[in-house]
Order: C-alpha cells, then sequence, then structure tokens
C-alpha cells in the first residue's frame, strides 16, 4: 500500500521526464520505476506544525482589495420608465477582503498569534468597509496608512437572481491608481518599522499599479539580507521575476512569463527550465503552483512534485492562492521543511476550492480533515505490484 501523501524527488540531472511519462501520471509514479525516494508527511507531523505556527507571527505586505458580491432579485425588476433597461434591485450585500486582505484572513484562520496588514487604503467607503472586516477579524493596521490620494481597490460582482437560477453579471472595479512619491515614502517608512516585529514577511503583489512598486521592491531585498533569519515569501502576477534573495511563488503562467518562455507550454520538462531559472535569480527555494497537479519545488538544485489534493466538482479557485500563500508562510513559520509546507499548502487550498462564491479561508481543523478524507480514500486503493497507472 503507498503512502498517504508523497512527492518524487529528484535531482537536476533528472531524465524520468525526458522519457516520455505523460504529466498526469507523475503523481503515481512507483519507486521502484521511477527510482526516486518518497516522503511521507504523516498526520502527527501535521499537527506538530499547524500547533508550532500559532505562536509565530507574519507581516503581509501588498494591496488589501475589498471583495463585494451585490445580490440583485431581477422578479423584482420593472422596465424604467427613463431608460429602456431593466434596475437591478439590489437585496443583499455581501463583503469581505480580497488580494493581501485575503491572504491575511486566510493566516488568522490558521491562529497565528499576530497578523500585521502593510497596506495604504483610500480615505473613501470602500476603505471604511476593508478596515473593519480585517481589524474585526483581529488583523493589526497599525503599519498601514489611510491617505487621501488612494483609491481603495474594490471588485464587485452582481448577482442576478432569477425564479431558479442565479448569474454573475460583468464586474464592476474601483482603482488601482498609483502611489505618490510621498505616500510611497510613508509607506517605506511602515515596511521598515514593521519587519522587526514579523517572523515571516508575506507580500502579495497582485496589482497594478499597486503598492509593490519598484523602490519597494528594492527596500524588500535589502531588508531580506539585513534580516537573513527571517523567510521572505512573494506572490506576484507579473513581476516575480524581479525579486531576489525571497522565496517565490508563481503559478506555471507567471513562471513561463518571469523568464520569457511564454505562456502556452506547461510541460514537465519546460517548467523545470523556468523554475531552475527563477532559483538562479532568488537563491531561495522555488514554488511553481500547477492547478489541480499539485506544485513544482525547487530547493538547492533538487526538485520536488508535490501533488494535489483531488476534489470532486463543483469547486471555486478563486482565493485558493492566496490560500496556498498563507498556508506556506505559517507552515515554514511553525518550522516545516519547504517540501512539507508546499504539501501543507496544497491541503489548505484543497479546502478553500470547495466554499463557492467566495474567498474562502481553511482552518487548522479543516485541513486535518482534508488530511483524514485522503488517508481513508488512499487506503482503499492497493497496488501489489510496482507500475504507473
Amino acid at each position: 500500500m503507498r503512502p498517504l501523501i508523497e512527492y518524487i524527488l529528484a535531482r537536476s540531472d533528472l531524465d524520468l521526464f525526458e522519457k516520455g511519462v505523460p504529466w498526469r501520471f507523475l503523481n503515481y509514479m512507483d519507486t521502484s520505476i521511477a527510482d526516486r525516494r518518497k516522503l511521507t508527511l504523516t498526520r502527527d507531523r501535521l499537527t506538530e506544525i499547524l500547533h508550532r505556527c500559532k505562536a509565530k507571527r507574519v507581516a503581509v505586505i501588498g494591496d488589501f482589495c475589498l471583495d463585494a458580491y451585490w445580490y440583485a432579485d431581477m422578479t423584482k425588476s420593472e422596465l424604467s420608465r427613463e431608460t429602456p433597461r431593466f434596475p437591478l434591485p439590489i437585496v443583499k450585500e455581501v463583503y469581505s477582503p480580497g488580494g493581501a486582505g485575503n491572504v491575511a484572513l486566510n493566516l488568522t484562520a490558521l491562529g497565528l498569534r499576530t497578523v500585521l496588514g502593510i497596506t495604504v487604503f483610500g480615505l473613501d467607503w470602500r476603505g471604511e468597509l476593508l478596515r473593519k472586516a480585517l481589524l474585526d477579524q483581529g488583523i493589526c493596521l497599525d503599519f498601514s496608512l489611510s491617505l487621501p490620494g488612494k483609491v481603495t481597490p474594490a471588485y464587485i460582482k452582481p448577482m442576478l437572481q432569477g425564479y431558479a437560477s442565479i448569474q454573475e453579471d460583468s464586474r464592476l472595479d474601483f482603482g488601482p491608481v498609483p502611489l505618490s512619491k510621498e505616500d510611497e515614502e510613508a509607506l517605506l517608512k511602515s515596511i521598515g518599522d514593521c519587519i522587526p516585529e514579523a517572523d515571516v514577511i508575506a507580500i502579495a503583489d497582485q496589482v497594478t499599479p499597486g503598492v509593490i512598486t519598484p523602490n519597494v521592491r528594492a527596500m524588500l531585498t535589502e531588508l531580506s539580507r539585513r534580516y537573513p533569519e527571517k523567510l521572505f515569501v512573494v506572490d506576484s502576477r507579473k513581476n516575480v521575476g524581479d525579486f531576489s534573495n525571497m522565496i517565490v511563488k508563481p503559478n506555471e503562467l507567471e513562471a513561463l512569463k518571469a523568464c520569457g518562455m511564454g505562456s502556452n507550454s506547461a510541460d514537465i520538462p519546460t517548467m523545470r527550465q523556468a523554475a531552475a531559472r527563477l532559483h538562479e535569480r532568488t537563491s531561495k527555494p522555488v514554488f511553481v503552483t500547477l492547478g489541480e497537479n499539485g506544485a513544482l519545488l525547487i530547493e538547492d538544485s533538487i526538485f520536488y512534485l508535490l501533488p494535489g489534493v483531488a476534489v470532486e466538482p463543483p469547486v471555486d479557485i478563486v482565493g485558493a492562492g492566496d490560500t496556498f500563500l498563507s498556508a506556506l508562510c505559517a507552515s515554514l513559520a511553525g518550522g516545516a521543511s519547504p517540501w512539507e509546507a508546499g504539501m501543507i499548502a496544497n491541503l489548505a487550498s484543497s479546502v478553500t476550492v470547495k466554499k463557492l462564491n467566495t474567498t474562502g479561508t481553511a482552518s487548522p481543523e479543516e485541513i486535518l480533515a482534508r488530511y483524514d478524507s485522503i488517508r481513508s480514500e488512499w487506503k482503499a486503493e492497493v497496488w501489489d505490484e510496482p507500475h504507473v497507472r
């Protein structure tokens, strides 16, 4: 019987991928065929890491956004007398932090001692709602700024409800706008003041133009060298190749684009090359997330394939990357090795994709429950002889 959760370990001179093994089969490659080492994340070890991370402090730097769902009951809509259109009668509003705010929420859900938010809010109704939502969840905003020239990014999804169905209409977006020189200088000071207070720094660079400016990236690089005992972990949508001396977590398309390798090919040899190039730039572990296929990790020129966790549809992948980043940071803070942290991040992401129409979070109890469900399912599959299925 196979271990519950496993990955294939391969060195940089690995030739397995060039032997024509299909990508989808690699999660199930038997040791005797792959001639590679497998490691198992046990439940006791998972529990230990989730417990130890609760004593840690994580700072989240990035664009904190407001996600909104406005529900319109179209059965109450009547043709307008002023325009030949039907209005959207809003009957319910749901607001939650998105972007870097969702990363902070996920860290809070994991029970960390302190979650520090570093961002710039606008003095607008969206900023007010967002600040309240974050403070209500216990997120510290002492190092965040509220400035008149900033527009708080917000993404509003109108949900049209009929008699027996619901449909999402075109999204309404607010912002973002570039930081002024004065606002950027104020943010740089806040970042410098906050870093000594954190064990791990999560950088969520998801909005353009956003608060992670070239000057902010340069300062973070300098701080990562000034504080080598602290972990800096980056999730950047468009600039992952511009970070150095930090752990980076791109998805496969972001990794390919950062290395100038296009955006269409996602076969294993290509992904290995992209991950290796980023590893050379950062000198730190690189996690390339691969959706349902899990993640590819390179650390010290060694590749790890961290298999994903299968979930039954329906699923909602919005926010899954935020969950991966937060669980990765929390696990590393709790003493996990990079491969262990990546496995836990995969588990946590598999929890949130089952939470529909919301950027959800994953608690330690939910992560352990997902682990137990995998253990039960995988125990039922017995492979008596080495083979690839």
